[in-house]
Protein backbone atom coordinates (compact mmCIF):
# COMPACT_ATOMS: atom_id res chain seq x y z
CA UNK A 1 0.00 0.00 0.00
CA UNK A 2 1.20 3.18 -0.99
CA UNK A 3 -1.38 5.63 -0.55
CA UNK A 4 -0.47 8.95 1.02
CA UNK A 5 -3.53 10.04 3.72
CA UNK A 6 -3.33 13.72 4.69
CA UNK A 7 -4.48 13.88 8.13
CA UNK A 8 -5.33 16.93 10.45
CA UNK A 9 -5.84 17.36 13.82
CA UNK A 10 -3.36 14.46 14.17
CA UNK A 11 -2.22 15.54 18.26
CA UNK A 12 -5.65 15.46 19.24
CA UNK A 13 -7.50 12.23 21.11
CA UNK A 14 -9.02 10.17 18.36
CA UNK A 15 -6.59 11.93 15.36
CA UNK A 16 -3.42 10.18 17.15
CA UNK A 17 -5.68 6.86 17.44
CA UNK A 18 -6.34 7.39 13.52
CA UNK A 19 -2.51 7.98 12.63
CA UNK A 20 -1.85 4.93 14.35
CA UNK A 21 -3.87 2.62 12.60
CA UNK A 22 -2.77 4.51 9.31
CA UNK A 23 0.22 3.62 10.04
CA UNK A 24 -0.07 0.37 10.89
CA UNK A 25 -2.15 -0.45 7.97
CA UNK A 26 0.67 0.42 5.83
CA UNK A 27 -0.72 3.82 4.81
CA UNK A 28 1.73 6.99 4.19
CA UNK A 29 0.89 9.83 6.43
CA UNK A 30 1.29 13.45 6.40
CA UNK A 31 -0.04 14.89 9.42
CA UNK A 32 -1.11 18.25 10.12
CA UNK A 33 -0.68 19.77 13.88
CA UNK A 34 -0.02 22.99 15.15
CA UNK A 35 2.86 21.93 17.10
CA UNK A 36 5.03 19.75 14.92
CA UNK A 37 7.33 18.85 18.52
CA UNK A 38 4.22 17.82 20.06
CA UNK A 39 3.75 15.34 17.22
CA UNK A 40 7.22 14.08 17.08
CA UNK A 41 6.66 13.07 20.74
CA UNK A 42 3.71 11.40 20.28
CA UNK A 43 5.26 9.37 16.87
CA UNK A 44 8.96 9.35 17.68
CA UNK A 45 10.78 7.91 14.65
CA UNK A 46 7.28 6.72 13.23
CA UNK A 47 8.52 4.98 9.61
CA UNK A 48 5.96 6.56 6.80
CA UNK A 49 4.76 9.49 8.66
CA UNK A 50 5.89 13.14 7.16
CA UNK A 51 5.15 15.95 9.74
CA UNK A 52 4.06 19.67 8.64
CA UNK A 53 2.88 22.50 11.30
CA UNK A 54 -0.13 24.48 9.88
CA UNK A 55 -0.93 26.94 12.20
CA UNK A 56 -4.59 27.76 11.65
CA UNK A 57 -7.36 25.94 9.99
CA UNK A 58 -7.81 28.79 7.55
CA UNK A 59 -4.44 28.21 6.57
CA UNK A 60 -2.94 27.51 3.35
CA UNK A 61 -2.58 23.83 2.26
CA UNK A 62 -1.22 23.63 -1.14
CA UNK A 63 2.32 22.19 -0.47
CA UNK A 64 0.95 20.24 1.75
CA UNK A 65 -1.84 18.51 -0.59
CA UNK A 66 1.06 17.68 -3.25
CA UNK A 67 1.12 13.81 -3.99
CA UNK A 68 -1.97 13.19 -1.64
CA UNK A 69 -4.15 10.44 -2.35
CA UNK A 70 -6.96 11.30 0.78
CA UNK A 71 -7.34 13.73 3.30
CA UNK A 72 -8.84 13.24 6.73
CA UNK A 73 -10.08 16.06 8.26
CA UNK A 74 -10.36 15.79 11.88
CA UNK A 75 -8.79 18.73 13.71
CA UNK A 76 -11.40 21.75 15.69
CA UNK A 77 -12.01 23.33 18.51
CA UNK A 78 -13.89 21.80 21.42
CA UNK A 79 -16.53 23.48 23.07
CA UNK A 80 -14.89 21.52 26.61
CA UNK A 81 -12.05 23.10 26.37
CA UNK A 82 -13.59 26.35 26.96
CA UNK A 83 -12.89 27.76 23.02
CA UNK A 84 -14.86 31.49 22.47
CA UNK A 85 -18.01 30.96 20.23
CA UNK A 86 -16.15 32.98 17.28
CA UNK A 87 -13.21 30.50 17.48
CA UNK A 88 -15.42 27.36 17.27
CA UNK A 89 -17.75 28.41 14.39
CA UNK A 90 -14.14 29.55 12.51
CA UNK A 91 -12.80 26.17 13.12
CA UNK A 92 -15.92 23.96 12.58
CA UNK A 93 -17.47 25.78 9.52
CA UNK A 94 -14.42 27.90 7.91
CA UNK A 95 -12.11 25.78 8.91
CA UNK A 96 -13.52 22.72 7.43
CA UNK A 97 -14.62 24.23 4.08
CA UNK A 98 -11.26 25.72 3.65
CA UNK A 99 -9.27 22.16 3.58
CA UNK A 100 -12.37 20.65 1.86
CA UNK A 101 -12.15 23.16 -1.24
CA UNK A 102 -8.25 23.06 -1.31
CA UNK A 103 -8.63 19.18 -1.28
CA UNK A 104 -11.37 19.87 -4.26
CA UNK A 105 -8.31 22.19 -6.10
CA UNK A 106 -5.40 19.72 -5.35
CA UNK A 107 -7.57 17.14 -7.54
CA UNK A 108 -7.86 14.61 -4.51
CA UNK A 109 -10.88 12.45 -4.45
CA UNK A 110 -11.70 10.80 -1.37
CA UNK A 111 -12.28 13.35 1.71
CA UNK A 112 -13.19 11.97 5.11
CA UNK A 113 -14.82 14.35 7.77
CA UNK A 114 -15.14 13.91 11.13
CA UNK A 115 -18.70 15.67 12.02
CA UNK A 116 -20.38 14.49 15.17
CA UNK A 117 -23.70 12.53 15.90
CA UNK A 118 -25.41 16.39 17.39
CA UNK A 119 -26.12 17.40 14.19
CA UNK A 120 -28.54 15.06 14.01
CA UNK A 121 -30.80 16.37 16.78
CA UNK A 122 -32.91 19.90 17.44
CA UNK A 123 -30.92 22.60 20.06
CA UNK A 124 -32.47 21.16 22.41
CA UNK A 125 -31.58 17.75 22.07
CA UNK A 126 -34.94 16.75 21.90
CA UNK A 127 -34.83 14.19 19.83
CA UNK A 128 -31.41 12.76 21.98
CA UNK A 129 -33.70 12.17 24.73
CA UNK A 130 -36.70 10.51 22.85
CA UNK A 131 -37.72 7.25 20.84
CA UNK A 132 -38.30 7.65 17.59
CA UNK A 133 -35.13 6.36 15.66
CA UNK A 134 -32.56 8.24 14.19
CA UNK A 135 -31.14 7.69 10.90
CA UNK A 136 -27.96 9.51 9.69
CA UNK A 137 -30.60 11.10 6.79
CA UNK A 138 -31.65 13.69 10.37
CA UNK A 139 -30.07 17.10 10.60
CA UNK A 140 -30.26 20.28 12.93
CA UNK A 141 -32.46 22.87 10.69
CA UNK A 142 -29.57 25.36 11.42
CA UNK A 143 -28.92 27.71 8.70
CA UNK A 144 -26.21 30.54 8.18
CA UNK A 145 -28.95 33.18 8.51
CA UNK A 146 -30.84 31.37 11.33
CA UNK A 147 -27.28 31.10 13.48
CA UNK A 148 -27.44 33.10 16.72
CA UNK A 149 -23.72 34.04 17.58
CA UNK A 150 -24.68 34.12 21.13
CA UNK A 151 -25.38 31.07 22.35
CA UNK A 152 -23.58 28.92 24.39
CA UNK A 153 -19.97 27.15 23.27
CA UNK A 154 -22.18 23.79 23.11
CA UNK A 155 -24.51 25.03 20.96
CA UNK A 156 -22.18 27.10 18.72
CA UNK A 157 -20.08 24.03 17.78
CA UNK A 158 -23.32 21.73 16.89
CA UNK A 159 -24.44 24.09 15.13
CA UNK A 160 -21.37 25.12 13.29
CA UNK A 161 -20.22 21.46 12.71
CA UNK A 162 -24.12 21.29 11.53
CA UNK A 163 -23.23 23.64 8.88
CA UNK A 164 -20.26 22.27 7.68
CA UNK A 165 -21.31 18.99 7.20
CA UNK A 166 -24.89 20.36 4.75
CA UNK A 167 -22.19 22.65 2.85
CA UNK A 168 -19.92 19.07 1.96
CA UNK A 169 -23.42 17.90 0.57
CA UNK A 170 -23.80 21.08 -1.86
CA UNK A 171 -19.82 20.04 -3.02
CA UNK A 172 -20.51 16.74 -3.19
CA UNK A 173 -23.11 17.38 -6.11
CA UNK A 174 -21.02 19.88 -7.59
CA UNK A 175 -18.23 17.85 -7.61
CA UNK A 176 -20.11 13.86 -8.28
CA UNK A 177 -16.25 12.29 -9.54
CA UNK A 178 -15.04 12.75 -5.72
CA UNK A 179 -16.07 10.51 -2.87
CA UNK A 180 -17.16 12.51 0.21
CA UNK A 181 -17.60 10.83 3.89
CA UNK A 182 -18.59 12.46 7.13
CA UNK A 183 -18.32 10.42 10.21
CA UNK A 184 -20.67 11.31 13.16
CA UNK A 185 -19.44 9.92 16.22
CA UNK A 186 -21.24 10.35 20.01
CA UNK A 187 -19.39 10.73 22.82
CA UNK A 188 -15.94 9.42 22.73
CA UNK A 189 -13.89 7.31 25.80
CA UNK A 190 -11.21 5.12 25.60
CA UNK A 191 -7.06 4.50 26.23
CA UNK A 192 -4.87 7.03 24.91
CA UNK A 193 -2.32 6.56 22.49
CA UNK A 194 1.42 5.68 24.08
CA UNK A 195 3.58 8.95 24.48
CA UNK A 196 0.29 10.91 24.36
CA UNK A 197 1.09 14.36 25.69
CA UNK A 198 -0.61 14.90 29.38
CA UNK A 199 -0.51 18.32 30.83
CA UNK A 200 -1.44 20.20 33.73
CA UNK A 201 -4.81 20.54 32.30
CA UNK A 202 -7.09 17.91 32.88
CA UNK A 203 -8.82 18.31 30.04
CA UNK A 204 -5.72 17.55 28.18
CA UNK A 205 -7.28 13.53 28.52
CA UNK A 206 -9.66 14.31 25.41
CA UNK A 207 -13.19 13.32 25.74
CA UNK A 208 -12.79 11.19 28.49
CA UNK A 209 -12.73 13.85 30.61
CA UNK A 210 -16.83 13.75 30.79
CA UNK A 211 -16.76 10.85 32.02
CA UNK A 212 -14.47 10.84 34.60
CA UNK A 213 -16.38 13.39 35.81
CA UNK A 214 -18.16 11.04 38.14
CA UNK A 215 -15.04 10.27 40.17
CA UNK A 216 -14.18 14.00 40.27
CA UNK A 217 -17.47 16.10 40.75
CA UNK A 218 -17.50 14.81 44.61
CA UNK A 219 -19.84 12.47 46.67
CA UNK A 220 -22.59 14.96 46.41
CA UNK A 221 -23.58 15.06 42.81
CA UNK A 222 -23.79 13.53 39.62
CA UNK A 223 -22.06 15.24 36.46
CA UNK A 224 -23.93 17.44 34.26
CA UNK A 225 -22.86 16.35 31.62
CA UNK A 226 -25.75 14.95 28.79
CA UNK A 227 -25.23 12.47 26.72
CA UNK A 228 -25.41 8.80 27.29
CA UNK A 229 -24.60 7.37 23.60
CA UNK A 230 -20.79 6.58 23.29
CA UNK A 231 -18.34 4.71 20.95
CA UNK A 232 -14.75 3.68 21.99
CA UNK A 233 -12.24 6.34 20.62
CA UNK A 234 -10.58 2.66 18.85
CA UNK A 235 -13.74 2.08 17.02
CA UNK A 236 -13.96 5.23 15.50
CA UNK A 237 -10.72 5.77 14.54
CA UNK A 238 -11.23 2.28 12.56
CA UNK A 239 -14.05 4.13 10.83
CA UNK A 240 -12.02 6.51 9.82
CA UNK A 241 -9.44 4.17 8.54
CA UNK A 242 -11.95 1.46 7.22
CA UNK A 243 -13.49 4.77 5.27
CA UNK A 244 -11.09 5.34 2.62
CA UNK A 245 -11.13 2.37 1.21
CA UNK A 246 -15.34 1.77 1.62
CA UNK A 247 -16.47 2.06 -1.98
CA UNK A 248 -19.00 4.89 -3.47
CA UNK A 249 -22.92 4.59 -2.44
CA UNK A 250 -24.32 5.95 -5.79
CA UNK A 251 -27.36 8.10 -4.23
CA UNK A 252 -26.69 7.84 -0.93
CA UNK A 253 -24.31 9.95 1.04
CA UNK A 254 -21.50 8.75 2.83
CA UNK A 255 -22.97 10.01 5.97
CA UNK A 256 -22.26 7.24 8.90
CA UNK A 257 -23.27 7.06 12.43
CA UNK A 258 -20.47 5.81 14.44
CA UNK A 259 -22.10 4.69 17.34
CA UNK A 260 -21.71 1.33 20.15
CA UNK A 261 -24.49 1.38 22.90
CA UNK A 262 -25.64 4.27 25.47
CA UNK A 263 -24.55 4.08 29.35
CA UNK A 264 -26.36 5.45 32.37
CA UNK A 265 -24.21 7.09 35.49
CA UNK A 266 -25.86 3.92 37.73
CA UNK A 267 -24.21 1.84 35.35
CA UNK A 268 -20.38 3.48 35.30
CA UNK A 269 -20.86 3.75 39.26
CA UNK A 270 -21.78 0.07 39.78
CA UNK A 271 -18.75 -1.22 36.98
CA UNK A 272 -16.49 1.32 39.00
CA UNK A 273 -17.55 -0.08 42.09
CA UNK A 274 -16.89 -3.92 40.80
CA UNK A 275 -13.62 -3.59 38.89
CA UNK A 276 -12.33 -0.03 40.16
CA UNK A 277 -13.16 -0.75 44.05
CA UNK A 278 -10.43 1.64 45.41
CA UNK A 279 -12.61 4.62 43.35
CA UNK A 280 -15.80 3.49 45.29
CA UNK A 281 -15.23 6.65 48.23
CA UNK A 282 -14.86 8.87 45.64
CA UNK A 283 -18.32 7.94 43.44
CA UNK A 284 -21.28 10.15 43.99
CA UNK A 285 -23.80 8.96 46.82
CA UNK A 286 -26.09 5.82 46.31
CA UNK A 287 -28.75 8.08 47.37
CA UNK A 288 -28.67 10.72 44.91
CA UNK A 289 -31.01 10.46 41.79
CA UNK A 290 -28.90 10.83 38.76
CA UNK A 291 -29.71 12.95 35.61
CA UNK A 292 -31.03 11.13 32.90
CA UNK A 293 -28.67 10.83 29.82
CA UNK A 294 -29.41 10.90 26.16
CA UNK A 295 -30.69 7.67 24.89
CA UNK A 296 -32.59 7.57 21.95
CA UNK A 297 -32.10 4.67 19.00
CA UNK A 298 -29.45 5.78 16.68
CA UNK A 299 -29.67 3.31 13.44
CA UNK A 300 -25.99 2.25 12.71
CA UNK A 301 -27.24 -0.37 9.64
CA UNK A 302 -25.53 1.89 7.09
CA UNK A 303 -21.79 1.91 8.64
CA UNK A 304 -22.37 -1.86 9.18
CA UNK A 305 -22.79 -2.53 5.88
CA UNK A 306 -20.36 -0.25 4.24
CA UNK A 307 -17.39 0.17 6.59
CA UNK A 308 -17.92 -3.28 8.34
CA UNK A 309 -18.98 -1.87 11.82
CA UNK A 310 -20.47 -4.66 12.88
CA UNK A 311 -18.79 -4.99 16.34
CA UNK A 312 -17.74 -2.95 18.99
CA UNK A 313 -15.34 -3.03 21.82
CA UNK A 314 -17.34 -3.84 24.87
CA UNK A 315 -18.88 -0.23 27.02
CA UNK A 316 -17.65 -1.51 29.95
CA UNK A 317 -13.53 -1.67 28.53
CA UNK A 318 -14.09 1.60 27.39
CA UNK A 319 -15.49 3.09 30.61
CA UNK A 320 -12.66 1.76 32.39
CA UNK A 321 -9.86 3.06 29.83
CA UNK A 322 -11.30 6.44 30.09
CA UNK A 323 -11.53 6.42 33.81
CA UNK A 324 -7.78 4.79 33.95
CA UNK A 325 -6.49 7.76 32.13
CA UNK A 326 -7.80 10.14 34.41
CA UNK A 327 -6.55 8.48 37.31
CA UNK A 328 -2.86 8.16 35.43
CA UNK A 329 -2.79 12.08 34.99
CA UNK A 330 -4.11 12.51 38.72
CA UNK A 331 -1.23 10.82 39.45
CA UNK A 332 1.01 12.70 37.45
CA UNK A 333 -0.06 15.93 38.41
CA UNK A 334 0.24 14.83 42.06
CA UNK A 335 -3.33 14.75 42.63
CA UNK A 336 -3.65 11.01 43.97
CA UNK A 337 -1.27 8.67 45.43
Amino acid sequence: MNQLVFVTGATGFIGSHVVAQLLAKGYRVRAAARSAPKLQKIFPNASGLEMVEIPTLTSDYTESLKGVNAVIHMAAELFSKGSPSDHIFEAAYNGTLNIVRQAIDAGIKKIIITGTFASLFDSQLKLAFGTDLVTERFFHPVTLETLNRDQSPMAIYQQSKTLADKKIWELAKEHPDIDFTVLLPPAVFGPLIPNFPLTDSQKSIGTNYNISQIITTGTGAYPAYPLGHLADVRDVARAHVAALSAPPSPGRDKRFIIFNTTFTWEKVADLIRRDRPELANRLPNQDLVPPRLSDAPLDTTFAAEVLGLKEYIPWEETVLAAIDVCVAWEKQNGLQA
